[in-house]
């Protein structure tokens, strides 16, 4: 199978099968993660969980920046 087939078929697959996926695929990587990068997964982790869940709702992109813009004054 070449790497073009395997992500075909990965995009075939629901969200969390890919997540799984990406998830052990980025354990095979011979850099292992730093504090902070462990940390800033975790994170992302239970937001995607939370967001997945329903306990919250996501925010469009142009939404969250324009806030963004108006706070700094832009």
């Amino acid at each position: 199978m070449t790497v073009a087939e395997i992500v075909a078929a990965a995009r075939e697959l629901p969200v969390a099968q890919r997540e799984e996926l990406c998830t052990r695929l980025a354990e095979t990587l011979d850099a292992p993660l730093t504090a902070e990068e462990s940390a800033w997964a975790e994170v992302a982790e239970r937001r995607a969980g939370e967001l997945r869940s329903g306990k919250v709702t996501g925010v469009p992109a142009e939404e969250s920046l324009a806030k963004a813009r108006r706070r700094l004054g832009l």
